[in-house]
């Protein structure tokens, strides 16, 4: 360890930092320390690297976990500005640590930054190291609630996680601090006794005090105008806030209420400290210097073809994340042809491929110029132009020099009737790298991103840093500047292999060159590899892949050079549960799971990014890691079994559901409630009914365990396991897991009644909720996945057959919320539903028209609604649909602009063809109509018919005589309502 220590600080003091300090006052991270938390925050540069012991008291275990104590050491370093090449400066501190990075697999898997407390985020990175988490990088956007710039670079290495895999080890405890002592030796006994204060000493009520006064120093202090002080005094409330939250005794308003005053603390902290060094004049401008890129062009490298020839560009990034680079491909499958093809340039086919670390776009025969364009441009009347002799007119004249032609090329043109005189302009075109370095330019520019970010003092804002551009045409390069580079012919090709950059003589040099690499740029042809590789390595141990084509589109996207291998695991694993051994293999190390005849093998398969040299270290880490993650897995559950699933209820009063709304034990009880009230509408029987009551009770317990706690994925797995384990019957157990299904698209449904009730009733609990909350979706923004939510009641429903009202449960749900009930939000919840259903349907694949119509009216029972749309999609492929339609049609539309609903009286029909319209309806009145049912509706309507085409062709239902058009009138109307709360016909096409 203290080797560790001593090569980091010479390496990265020889990079120009200076050795700062660990901090005397207990900090979670070393981001709290003020050499991060304060220095980042201004205008001046600050290169800053050092340890920094770190306390989180929630994460003690007694020192029994392997791979997680409540006191840990990070090693911090800050670079302020942003020099252009850190992650390179990063793998070369490997390199000084003695870990050769040639011979592992590194990656630089996505990890977005928060820290509520400090008003502070950042966009960055997870590094691993074949496998396992050894630092995180961190690109800082705000600090302080300040946006910062310049941006500040944040690398926290994990010194105990890259022992682990240095020194080949299972545990912190047999981690070598020197020759004669282990890290065991030093810190274990310190580790259980601060476990034990963390979670059974610490007095609850001396904490709030102490919590007071630090806050109340911290007030002192900034009075003062005392930065560092008050900032210690805000590191002391967050420490005991850790402590309380130790000790389970933060509750959900407590938790925002103690968040707000310490973020209030931070940010008047921030604001202090950069008015402090505004007012010395930011003395430290100027103390490290940042090389710009210098412009190195030839004259000849930059004329355009004379003839079509292919087109590249390639933006080369630091690790993109998978959605982000998605998301980026799919725009520019759009916008490079609408670019081109506005701009005039002709063009062959165009590719769009991409890789973590490049996006590359790449077009067959480009024009080395525009096309000449011909404009005809309308002058005036050939009359007024020319006179009786043909000889131009003082209007022809000036209109032809206005449009620099001569008066002989003028052209006489019918148009509009009459005979103008017209120009023929030829425009050049402009080269093809004239118009493309501004093309270029905004073609990067306007690519949008879920979370942009900004590095260098450009404050250009991109998914993660840009670091070169290619722009060839053929040979020559065109030329253009973004984000404070140029765009070259210069490539960046995989990390630590020879060479690790080449300069392209053209794109067809591109391509070819990147093969040779083994650099797979087009995702279809990488996804197929990586599947042909675990395929094959499942099937050499008569073994086949648990099947996830979401973690295969991951993986292809997380790889350039793929390499899959195989790697083995104790089989005393396999007794943990299959979902925990699956998600950790999936979630965490995004491996791939292989299984025999529906059983798992002791067997993982993982896809690393580069060749094959080295394999045998590159699976034993990654081996270690995977048996590390299950040990972890087995020590939480170890621990969780120890008291009954109903144990872990209190402790959802410390977890935050929404401030308004409560705590996740507050919506357990509302949850019970309207189970109950659900289980009596819907019929359930007694057995039944208890059973989704005590399913209900627990449903949310497993949020307190550890084991869902480390990986919230398994949340309801795990509470069936523990309920199973703990004696519950087998039903509750069922319904525990099945009320959070489904939880993607494509997932399975609940089967049991118990189980989809309380899935109901937790749903409705949610959606109602959040819409009293003001918190419903906005955009694409839904951070409660909202819309999620309410497809899997529509499914539950629709699937199930369920006729539920939904109007009466969202009014039943709003009833148990803590807010004060407005029937607006009621009403806009019920329309979000309604939505929602309308996307599922057509997803589905039925008729938008039809989807439509029924909602109008049956929006409000999804199953009902569903049924509905079936029986019509029969009835509108019989014969006689349309005139079926066109029947009904002609009633509403002669009454369907008329508000007042007429009294119709039968003794004031006069003609025979209105007795006989009036009769059949009754008819159809009399027959028994099942609510929202197309057939029998459609069933009624349809024997009508006849009679209403003579009705229509024999009487005037418009009569200038008031009593007689209102009667008819009252008549049509009753005809019309046949339809009411089944659907709107208008919406019908052909109506």
């Amino acid at each position: 360890m203290q080797s560790l220590i001593l090569n980091l600080q010479q390496y990265w003091a020889d990079q120009g930092c200076i050795l700062w300090q660990p901090y005397h006052t207990e900090v979670g991270a070393g981001t709290f320390n003020p050499a991060t938390f304060l220095r980042v925050l201004g205008p001046e540069p600050w290169w800053v690297a050092y340890v920094e012991p770190s306390i989180r008291p929630t994460d003690g275990r007694y020192g029994e976990n392997p791979n997680r104590w409540q006191h840990y050491y990070q090693f911090q370093v800050i670079l302020k500005p942003d020099p252009g090449d850190p992650q390179e400066r990063f793998l070369r501190s490997l390199v000084a640590l003695g870990i050769d990075p040639a011979k592992h697999d590194f990656r630089f898997v996505e990890d977005n930054w928060v820290a509520p407390t400090l008003g502070a985020w950042g966009l960055g990175w997870e590094v691993w190291l074949d496998g396992q988490e050894i630092t995180q990088f961190t690109y800082f956007q705000q600090a302080g609630g300040q946006a910062l710039n310049p941006v500040s670079v944040e690398i926290t290495y994990g010194l105990e996680r890259i022992l682990l895999a240095l020194q080949n080890v299972d545990s912190f405890v047999n981690i070598r601090w020197n020759e004669h002592l282990s890290y065991g030796d030093i810190y274990l006994r310190a580790e259980q006794e601060h476990s034990q204060y963390n979670f059974e000493i610490a007095d609850v009520e001396r904490l709030r005090t102490m919590y007071d006064e630090f806050e109340a120093e911290a007030e002192s202090c900034l009075k003062a105008n005392l930065v560092l002080p008050a900032h210690d005094y805000v590191l002391k409330c967050s420490h005991t806030f850790n402590l309380l939250d130790a000790r389970g005794a933060v509750g959900v308003t407590e938790r925002a209420t103690l968040f707000g005053r310490m973020r209030d603390l931070a940010q008047r902290v921030a604001e202090a400290y950069l008015a402090h060094r505004e007012e010395l004049g930011y003395p430290w401008r100027g103390r490290w210097q940042v090389p710009k890129p210098e412009l190195k062009r030839k004259d000849d490298d930059v004329l355009p073809p004379d003839r079509p020839a292919p087109f590249l560009l390639e933006i080369g990034t630091e690790e993109l994340p998978v959605d982000e680079l998605n998301g980026a491909l799919e725009q520019l499958s759009r916008s490079v042809a609408e670019m081109l093809n506005e701009s005039h340039l002709e063009h062959g086919q165009i590719q769009i491929m991409g890789t973590p670390r490049r996006i590359v776009v790449y077009v067959e025969d480009l024009a080395p110029s525009q096309a000449e364009q011909i404009l005809i441009v309308k002058g005036p009347p050939a009359d007024r132009a020319f006179d009786e002799g043909g000889s131009p007119t003082a209007a022809a004249e000036g209109f032809a020099r206005s449009q620099g032609v001569s008066v002989l090329d003028l052209e006489v043109r019918e148009q509009d009737g009459g005979r103008y005189v017209f120009a023929e302009i030829r425009q050049p075109g402009s080269s093809a790298h004239e118009v493309l370095r501004e093309k270029l330019l905004n073609l990067i520019a306007d690519l949008r991103f879920e979370n942009p970010m900004r590095w260098n003092q450009t404050g250009v804002a991109f998914s993660r840093p840009i670091r070169w551009l290619v722009s060839l045409h053929e040979k020559y390069v065109v030329p253009f500047e973004y984000a404070g580079l140029y765009a070259d012919r210069r490539t960046y090709l995989l990390r630590f292999v020879e060479p690790e950059s080449v300069k392209i003589g053209s794109p067809g040099e591109y391509l070819s060159t990147l093969e040779e690499q083994g650099i797979l740029l087009d995702f279809e042809v990488r996804k197929a590899t990586i599947e042909g590789q675990i395929t094959q390595l499942a099937e050499e141990i008569d073994g086949e892949l648990v099947d996830d084509a979401t973690l295969l589109s991951e993986v292809t996207n997380l790889v350039e050079k793929p390499t899959a291998f195989r790697g083995s695991f104790d089989k005393a694993y396999l007794k943990l549960p299959r979902q925990v051994l699956i998600s950790v293999m999936k979630k965490h190390q995004r491996c791939f799971p292989v299984e025999r005849k529906g059983m798992l093998l002791p067997y993982f398969i993982t896809v690393r990014n580069g060749g094959r040299e080295h394999l045998e270290v590159v699976t034993r880490g990654n081996e270690h890691v995977i048996e590390a993650r299950f040990a972890d897995a087995a020590y939480f559950i170890e621990r969780d079994i120890q008291q009954p699933l109903n144990a872990y209820l209190p402790r959802l009063a410390t977890m935050v559901f929404q401030t308004e709304l409560g705590s996740m034990l507050d919506k357990v009880n509302r949850i019970e409630r309207l189970t109950a009230i659900l289980a009596q509408d819907m019929s359930l029987n007694s057995e039944e009914e208890q059973i989704a009551l005590r399913a209900a009770h627990l449903s949310k317990a497993d949020l307190a365990t550890q084991m869902v706690v480390e990986m919230t994925s398994l949340q309801g797995e795990m509470g069936r396991e523990y309920a199973r384990r703990q004696g519950e019957p087998s039903e509750v157990a069922e319904a525990i897991f099945e009320h959070h299904l489904p939880r993607f698209a494509g997932d399975r449904l609940p089967q049991s009644r118990p189980g989809w009730i309380v899935g109901l009733a937790d749903r409705l609990d949610t959606l109602m909720g959040l819409f009293a909350a003001g918190l419903q979706p906005t955009g694409a923004r839904d951070p409660y996945a909202m819309r999620r939510t309410a497809i899997g009641l529509v499914q539950i429903l629709i699937n199930h057959g369920i006729r539920f009202d939904l109007r009466v449960a969202l009014r039943q749900a709003f009833e148990g919320l803590p807010i004060e009930p407005q029937k607006k939000e009621q009403e806009a919840c019920l329309d979000f539903i309604i939505t929602r259903q309308q996307t599922y349907m057509l997803n589905e694949g039925y008729p938008y028209d039809v989807v439509e119509a029924v909602l109008a009216e049956q929006g409000h029972d999804p199953a009902g609604a569903a049924q509905a749309v079936r029986e019509f999609e029969l009835w509108r492929k019989r014969k006689n649909w349309l005139q079926i339609l066109q029947a009904y049609a002609r009633c509403a539309r002669i009454t369907r602009d008329i508000e007042t609903i007429y009294e119709l009286n039968p003794q004031g029909f006069v003609e025979q063809e209105t007795r006989a319209l009036y009769a059949a309806l009754e008819q159809a009145e009399d027959r028994s109509l099942t609510p929202g049912s197309v057939d029998d509706f459609l069933g009624a309507f349809e024997p009508m018919i006849p009679t209403i085409d003579t009705f229509f062709d024999e009487v005037l239902v418009m009569t200038e005589d008031n009593k007689l058009r209102t009667n008819r009138l009252a008549l049509l109307q009753r005809i019309v309502a046949l339809a009411d709360g089944v659907a709107d016909m208008s919406k019908l096409e052909g109506f």
